[in-house]
């Protein structure tokens, strides 16, 4: 079985979101623990799919990025991922994009500015529309300010894009949730007219439940491995060893047996819905992504 790992490299990012909740005490991953991911990438590459940089801003740590990609690139070439929020781009960044990265999400919100002129110009440089994506972040009360931004996006020719609705919130409400349901329908009917329309999360569920443990480990900034990076929140760290599962060096991948990866699988999804129960509007946000992802593939004919 092949795995994608999330690696938490700092702590520390340069926006104040008000509808993030991650822990951010502003960690730099240590040497050593950096060593540490160098000898775990380097036991199991045969086993990694993909290999994703997260932060809560990766770019601040970017030449630890550097550093890992140079000892591990000639084992694991171009299945580097990265989620960044674009403001700390230079050519130097865009460079080790173009050539060691598989995929790239850039995340734009309604709180933050974001400069359309300068991305247009770098990806146009690099050619690097095929490989990117635009997480498109959707909180309650600014629907339409995502809308906004896809539009001037898909204006300026960006194809790709991945929707992300907040989830572990209380502000969903009935209204928030019919404003979300109908800027999810007219985007994935326009892509069902414009076929180079690539929406990311659609593409990957293909209409099955969504779900916490997906063959995807994070890599914690302390080496610890865990189902999911929702464990660096404030609202899942109180359960964050519900969620453990083994130290860096305890056990390779390829040993991990796959019945006790699917039983613990099924475990922390029904972990994951007594969170979501628990959250008003969460279980209804959940079912909306899952009803128009069905929604999308069914149209696809898949």
């Amino acid at each position: 079985m092949k795995y994608n790992i999330i690696s938490h490299i700092t702590t520390s990012c340069n926006y104040d979101c008000s509808y993030c909740d991650v822990i951010k005490d502003k960690q730099k991953i240590s040497d050593e623990n950096l060593e540490n991911i160098l000898l775990f990438i380097k036991n199991n590459h045969s086993n990694i799919d993909r290999f994703k940089f997260f932060g809560w801003e990766p770019l601040i740590a970017f030449n630890d990025i550097k550093y890992i990609i140079n000892n591990t690139k000639s084992i694991i070439w171009n299945n580097y991922e990265i989620v960044t929020n674009t403001t700390l781009l230079n050519d130097e960044v865009w460079e080790y994009f173009n050539k060691y990265f598989k995929l790239i999400f850039f995340s734009i919100d309604s709180e933050n500015e974001f400069n359309y002129k300068k991305i247009s110009d770098f990806i146009i440089k690099y050619d690097l529309e095929e490989k990117l994506y635009f997480n498109l972040v959707i909180s309650p009360w600014k629907e339409y300010i995502a809308l906004m931004q896809f539009k001037n996006l898909y204006k300026l020719w960006f194809k790709g894009f991945n929707i992300l609705p907040v989830y572990f919130t209380k502000s969903w409400s009935k209204k928030n949730l019919e404003s979300l349901s109908s800027i999810m329908k007219y985007i994935l009917d326009l892509s069902l007219e414009d076929k180079k329309l690539r929406l990311y999360w659609f593409r990957e569920n293909l209409g099955e439940d969504t779900s916490l443990a997906n063959n995807t480990f994070f890599i914690d900034i302390d080496n610890n491995i865990y189902y999911s990076d929702i464990v660096s929140t404030f609202k899942w760290n109180n359960i964050k060893w519900n969620l453990f599962l083994w130290k860096w060096n305890e056990l390779d991948l390829w040993e991990y047996n796959d019945y006790k990866f699917l039983k613990e699988k099924e475990a922390i999804s029904k972990l994951e819905w007594n969170i979501y129960n628990s959250i008003s509007g969460q279980e209804h946000l959940h079912r909306i992504m899952d009803y128009f992802s069905e929604y999308l593939n069914k149209k696809n004919g898949k």
